[in-house]
C-alpha cells in the first residue's frame, strides 16, 4: 500500500496538524511514514520519522511489562496482594485492599475509580504540598488505600482505572525498592535499546523542535503551551510517556516476538500472559478483541491513549505477526476508524 497517500487522505478528512504510522513484524519495520506539521502555526516545520509523540495510556503496557520483569525475578507474583507491600498500613488500610492483587490492577478489575476525567467531581487527589514529584505515586497509593474504597468488589468486573496503574507502579517501587521510572528504564527500556520519557507530558519539553500537542476549540486545533500541566505526576505510570516512532516500534516488536512464542528479554510465556494468553478479553496493558467488521483477521491486542493534545493507538495481530500504530499530535476523539482503515488497506479487504 502507499502509506503516505493513505495518511494524507486521513489527515485531510480529520483536519489534524499531523499523522504518523508504522507497520512492523517481530523482525522488521515493513512500512513507516509521516505527514503534516509539528506545530499547526509553523508551516515550514514538517514532522519527521524520528520525532517523539505523547502516547498517553499506551504507557500502561510499559508498566505491565515492567511488572512482568519483576515477576520473572521472583520479587512479586500476579497474585501479590496490594496490602502485603504496605505493612505500615496494616491497621489503617481499607479492607478491600487486602484482596486486590496486582493482576486485578493490571486487568482493570480492582474496582477502583477511573480517574480519567480531571473535570469530574470524583477526580479527588490528596494534598501534594511539599511532596516531590518523584514521591507522588507512593503518596497517592497510601492516601488511596486509606480513604477511597473500590466501587465494585475486587475481581468482579472490568472498570478502566488510571488509579489501578498508579497503584501498580507503587507496588513496583515497594517490591524492588527503586522508583518506578528507574525500574522501567533498567528492566525494559535500556535492554530493548529504547529511549522514552515517562512523566514529561510534552515532547517539546525534550527540545523545542519536537511536535507540539493541539487542543480542539471552535472548530480548530490550537497548539497547547508546553508549560501546561496535563497529567498529574501520580498518574504518570498510567498515561504519560513521550517516545519516538522507532522506539515504540521496537517495543511492539518485542511483544510480537513473545506472541510468536519466541523468548527474548522475557520468556514468551510471560508476554503471552500480558496478552491474556491469546483469549479474548482483558489482558494487562492490552485488550484482546476481534476488530468489528474484520473478524476474519482473528485476534488483536489493542490499546489507545490520549492526553487531550495527542492520540496514539496500537494493534498487534496474534494470527498474522503484524503490529500497526497510528499517531496524531491533536486531541481527536478517537482513532479506531483510522486504524481499521489502515489495517483494511494493508490486507486489501
Amino acid at each position: 500500500m502507499n502509506l503516505r497517500a493513505h495518511l494524507e487522505q486521513l489527515r485531510t478528512e480529520m483536519n489534524v496538524p499531523a499523522l504518523a504510522a508504522f507497520v512492523v513484524s517481530h523482525e522488521s519495520t515493513l512500512a513507516a511514514d509521516v505527514v503534516g506539521l509539528r506545530h499547526a502555526d509553523h508551516p515550514n516545520d514538517p514532522l519527521t520519522l524520528v520525532d517523539y509523540f505523547q502516547i498517553g495510556s499506551n504507557a500502561k503496557a510499559f508498566i505491565a511489562t515492567t511488572c512482568a520483569a519483576l515477576v520473572e525475578k521472583g520479587l512479586i507474583t500476579w497474585n501479590t496482594p496490594v496490602a502485603s507491600l504496605f505493612p505500615e498500613l496494616s491497621g489503617a488500610i481499607l479492607p478491600p485492599y487486602r484482596t486486590i492483587t496486582l493482576r486485578h490492577l493490571l486487568q482493570h478489575r480492582s474496582g477502583l475509580p477511573a480517574y480519567t476525567d480531571t473535570d469530574s467531581p470524583d477526580f479527588i487527589l490528596p494534598d501534594f504540598d511539599n511532596v516531590p514529584d518523584s514521591a507522588h505515586v507512593n503518596h497517592f497509593a497510601i492516601w488511596l488505600m486509606q480513604t477511597c474504597p473500590p466501587r465494585d468488589p475486587p475481581g468482579s468486573q472490568f472498570t478502566y482505572s488510571n488509579a489501578g496503574y498508579s497503584l501498580a507502579a507503587a507496588i513496583l517501587e515497594r517490591a524492588a525498592e527503586s522508583p518506578w521510572n528507574l525500574l522501567l528504564d533498567n528492566l525494559v527500556l535500556r535492554p530493548l535499546n529504547i529511549q522514552a520519557y515517562p512523566g514529561i507530558q510534552h515532547p517539546a519539553r525534550i527540545n523545542a523542535a519536537q511536535p507540539w500537542g493541539h487542543w480542539f476549540e471552535n472548530g480548530i486545533y490550537h497548539p497547547c503551551a508546553v508549560d501546561q500541566e496535563i497529567v498529574p505526576p501520580c498518574f504518570a505510570p498510567a498515561g504519560d510517556m513521550c517516545i519516538s516512532l522507532p522506539d515504540y516500534a521496537r517495543f511492539l516488536q518485542f511483544h510480537l516476538k513473545g506472541l510468536q512464542g519466541k523468548d527474548d528479554l522475557l520468556p514468551a510465556a510471560l508476554i503471552q500472559t500480558l496478552h491474556n494468553d491469546g483469549a479474548l478479553g482483558q489482558g494487562m496493558g492490552w485488550g484482546i478483541n476481534a476488530l468489528r467488521g474484520m473478524e476474519s483477521l482473528g485476534r488483536w491486542s489493542l490499546h489507545a491513549g490520549s492526553t487531550g493534545t495527542f492520540y496514539a493507538i496500537a494493534a498487534l495481530s496474534h494470527d498474522y505477526n503484524l503490529g500497526f500504530a497510528l499517531f496524531t499530535n491533536a486531541g481527536v476523539p478517537e482513532l479506531t476508524f483510522a486504524l481499521k482503515s489502515l489495517i483494511s488497506n494493508w490486507f486489501r479487504l
